[in-house]
């Protein structure tokens, strides 16, 4: 027997509080799987509703188009969000599109096999698991992860390679074939931690938080795993971040702050050297122990350039430690918090005055 799927997918999105443009659901038979996101019964409502008028002979007769749009009715139960859907009408698969599907997710368990994360499965556990995942190719730079972002997807890549980018815009790894990412946000219950960005063109398999979470609770080998791999990957961030640290950090003012940078530097005791690179010229402040030593931004010097510096949003950046013999014994400009504090005041003051 061949279950029925449909399939919906969210056009438009006024303030819905619980799903997001592009949200894709799926029913197979009489079972709605929501992809991970939360039930709402008004939307589940609705799509019962319209998925039985689509069922209706009559009706699919006069519509040979099988694509419908229906908006959610969440204004009429208080919902102040709306929402607008894209419904494709239900296909009954063929015997033979089903066989094609099954050779289909039997050639990709077999090329899974080989992969760290499924070693220890067996070809028809592999398969069970990976009917679920959707394949998706992601073109060169494109983002697939944002820093700060809730994790919703456990991602496995087949071929190419992504980035995993660190809090200066340094690649702190590089993923390849048979690597997993997205796991750490889904098990730790934190936002996304790093950015990931494609680095060569990539064909990654993906899966909802929800069905990652139900394979971890069906299959043991699976959560040591992951276990092993979060010991081995906080190591190796650690390591890279202790070893950019010692050699110099670089990066792009897009992803820090020049004041979240000084406040790190400061923090952090560095002394060295921070040269920036900003749309209107260049600066270059010097550090002892994180406290400002000397500081020239174009024609400026001193706290003068230390203020401007601040309100830069563009621009790159790179540290190197140790300074010239002059410098390590030269005097501070100033206690560093007040001087941020002052140019933070300032920055505020100026901004209500152009409001």
């Amino acid at each position: 027997m061949f279950l029925s799927e449909s399939s919906f997918t969210i056009i438009a999105n006024k303030n819905c509080p619980l799903y997001n443009l592009g949200d894709e659901f799926m029913l197979t038979g009489r079972t709605l799987s929501l992809q991970g996101k939360p039930a709402c019964l008004t939307l589940m409502d609705d799509v019962m509703y319209h998925i039985e008028t689509f069922r209706n002979i009559n009706a699919l007769k006069k519509n040979r188009d099988t694509t419908h749009l229906f908006n959610c009715s969440g204004g009429s139960t208080g919902c102040p969000g709306e929402i607008r859907i894209k419904y494709q009408n239900e296909q009954s698969p063929s015997s033979d599109s089903q066989k094609n599907r099954d050779r289909h997710i039997a050639a990709i368990a077999s090329e899974l096999k080989s992969f760290s994360i499924f070693k220890t499965l067996s070809k028809s556990e592999i398969k069970n698991i990976v009917s679920e995942f959707r394949i998706r190719l992601f073109p060169k730079d494109e983002v697939i992860l944002r820093k700060g972002e809730p994790g919703v997807k456990l991602f496995i890549i087949l071929s190419g390679k992504v980035d995993v980018i660190g809090d200066y815009g340094t690649t702190i790894a590089t993923l390849e074939r048979g690597d997993v990412f997205g796991e750490m946000s889904l098990l730790s219950g934190n936002p996304v931690s790093m950015k990931v960005r494609v680095e060569s063109d990539a064909k990654i398999m993906y899966v909802h938080g929800n069905y990652f979470r139900m394979i971890l609770n069906r299959y043991p080998s699976l959560q040591m795993y992951f276990v092993q791999l979060l010991a081995q990957r906080l190591a190796k961030s650690n390591e890279e971040r202790s070893r950019q640290i010692a050699s110099g950090m670089a990066g792009n003012l897009s992803e820090i702050t020049p004041t979240e940078l000084l406040q790190t530097l400061n923090m952090t005791q560095k002394t060295g050297v921070l040269n920036l690179h900003m749309s209107n010229g260049k600066a270059r402040i010097s550090l002892r122990d994180g406290d400002l030593i000397r500081v020239e931004y174009n024609k400026l010097t001193g706290e003068d350039a230390f203020f401007e510096i601040l309100k830069q949003i563009r621009g790159s950046f790179k540290f190197k430690p140790g300074l010239p013999d002059e410098e390590m014994d030269a005097p501070e400009l100033g206690d560093f918090m007040f001087l941020l504090m002052e140019g933070l005041n300032r920055m505020d003051e100026e901004s209500f005055q152009d409001s």
